[in-house]
């Protein structure tokens, strides 16, 4: 999960060493946090938050299949 999310993130934002992605384990889910420059955010999530979305529902399509639970959280 954690080298897919690296992966389009990294992607997606116009400066790619600047993303980092924090893991923690809460509850029994997996929690990702997305850190990144204020200007790469709005590329991230996209327009109405498509982008985002499109993101979690890979996710938690992947997770489902391993029998686990996903959450991914971009800070305001």
């Amino acid at each position: 999960m954690e080298e897919f999310l690296n992966f389009v993130l990294r992607r997606l934002a116009g400066h790619p060493d600047e993303v980092f992605l924090a893991h923690a384990a809460v509850e029994g889910k997996d929690v990702y946090t997305v850190q990144a420059r204020q200007t790469d955010l709005p590329r991230i999530i996209g327009k109405r938050g498509q982008t985002i979305q499109a993101i979690r529902s890979l996710l938690d399509a992947g997770a489902a299949k391993h029998g686990g639970k996903v959450r991914l959280v971009v800070p305001d």
